[in-house]
């Protein structure tokens, strides 16, 4: 209580978040007064002046498919039902609530009817509203599952500081020092496999302040501070992942995420680093890729008022191109997610290609629309049919050795390391240190013939080559400025599905 206290008088980075003092989440759960014995669902009205205060609760889901709201269900929910018919994880919640005189949750099993398209599609999207607002997120960190609980028997002395008297040089009196162990919160906390998950990225990142409860001691995190029950006013040695994300969040939320000389590059890159974090996280569904980020991409579309097209920015859309798989996973699930040229279409943990994000780069694609129904990215740049072979030896500028290539095949069963034919579409280049250059490109595979040529994406290959040398396959002029042109070859227009 009196972290959640604290945070609230003396932390107005806290706050920066909860910019609506008036909005107000679609449902939430109404679990009474402490005694009452029953819990249900409730609409709040738009008329609502002052929007009731809640919490919500961070949850590993499991296997368990039991207390979901369904359409066939929804009347006996918001009639109400005993607290006790709930799973141990959300009764634990009730009995927080209760002790910061709460009356309400927001749990999404319960406040999103689980199975109405319409009703997830627009829920998501106000997902940066309900846990910014939350007066404080539940997060269930020691348990695989909803009847795990938040409560653990312990050992009361096991909370104490180790305290060590120690002299450190012979001019100075012997002092108390507290023994930390470095890797105590990453054991405790962030290997845990609920901030693994996708969901609680940015429940974590969105909400303004969480209560950790792990099998040894409750944590707490808000964007100013990081305590525990054995170091209650500040964690030794401790990084916050989320204090580290404040600068960007509250830039975000003030719209001057910028650098004077190229904007937009700013933004991109910071959005692509939480795209890299996140795709390390684990979903349930595939299909939630991109539903569970929506919350962190809706906070930039309203800073700065640019367009969405599945995980990608228009602006500097092409740099958004050059992610790429170190270690493709095998795919849980077939289903069509986004289009080939977006990072959520992979079920793999991607990273962008660092010199995408470096101002001196030279794009070699232009967009020349989207079409975000269909998710048909048209672009104009260089195509080249390449014969990639397995030596160091070519002899026709068609083909050229591998040994001179990074390559990243975007899916399992993507064989770049045999000679095969493959289409390239060089995206980016850039000096590296000179005169050594690098250049980025698309590998695409034909899939249709229409008006214009169409392709999917397969996997990425980054060239590196003494500008001398140049490349078996293009030829490239350079500026004075260092930036480079394709020569001897027309740009062709294809569309990327």
């Amino acid at each position: 209580m009196n972290w959640v206290n604290d945070c609230r008088s003396h932390h107005p980075e806290c706050r920066q978040l909860q910019k609506d003092e008036i909005w107000r989440p679609t449902r939430l759960i109404d679990i009474g007064n402490e005694g009452d014995g029953k819990w249900k669902i409730v609409s709040l009205p738009d008329e609502l002046e002052s929007p009731p205060t809640y919490m919500t609760l961070s949850y590993t889901w499991g296997s368990a498919k039991n207390f979901r709201l369904l359409k066939t269900n929804l009347s006996s929910f918001q009639n109400g039902l005993p607290i006790t018919d709930l799973p141990r994880t959300f009764q634990d919640a009730c009995i927080v609530a209760w002790r910061f005189s709460v009356r309400y949750l927001w749990i999404d099993s319960l406040c999103i009817i689980q199975d109405c398209d319409q009703d997830w599609s627009r829920e998501s999207a106000a997902m940066r509203l309900v846990y910014a607002n939350a007066l404080c997120n539940i997060a269930a960190a020691a348990s695989s599952d909803p009847n795990g609980g938040l409560f653990r028997a312990r050992n009361p002395a096991s909370l104490q500081p180790i305290i060590v008297r120690a002299v450190l040089d012979e001019t100075t009196p012997p002092k108390d020092y507290y023994a930390v162990d470095s890797q105590y919160v990453q054991r405790q906390l962030l290997d845990r496999e609920l901030l693994k998950r996708g969901w609680v990225f940015q429940e974590r990142l969105l909400c303004p302040r969480v209560l950790y409860f792990t099998e040894e001691q409750v944590f707490w995190e808000c964007f100013t501070a990081q305590r525990c029950e054995t170091f209650p006013h500040h964690i030794p040695c401790a990084r916050s992942s989320k204090a580290e994300a404040l600068p960007m969040l509250t830039d975000l939320v003030k719209g001057s995420l910028v650098v004077e000389d190229r904007p937009t590059l700013s933004i991109t890159s910071r959005w692509k680093q939480l795209v890299q974090d996140y795709t390390n996280c684990k979903l349930t569904k595939a299909s939630d890729r991109l539903f569970a980020i929506e919350g962190v991409a809706d906070l930039f579309r309203n800073a700065f008022h640019d367009t969405y097209f599945f995980g990608l920015w228009r602006t500097e859309l092409v740099r958004q191109l050059s992610h790429y798989v170190e270690s493709p996973r095998k795919e849980s699930s077939s289903q069509w997610i986004a289009p080939s040229w977006s990072w959520a279409s992979l079920q793999s943990p991607i990273k962008f290609d660092y010199y995408s994000s470096l101002p001196d780069t030279t794009e070699h694609v232009s967009m020349l629309g989207v079409d975000p129904i269909h998710g048909i990215l048209t672009l104009q740049g260089h195509i080249f049919e390449v014969r990639l072979n397995w030596s160091w030896k070519y002899d026709v500028v068609e083909e050229f050795a591998l040994e001179h290539a990074q390559r990243y095949p975007d899916r399992v069963g993507i064989r770049l390391d045999v000679t095969r034919n493959v289409t390239l579409m060089p995206l980016i280049s850039y000096e590296i240190e000179s005169p050594i250059r690098g250049l980025g490109c698309l590998v695409l595979e034909p899939i249709l013939v229409t008006t214009f040529t169409s392709y999917r994406r397969i996997a990425y290959m980054i060239f590196e080559f003494w500008d001398e040398e140049g490349l078996g396959f293009m030829d490239m002029s350079y500026s004075a400025d260092g930036s480079a042109t394709i020569t001897g070859v027309d740009p062709s227009t294809i569309r990327l599905m």
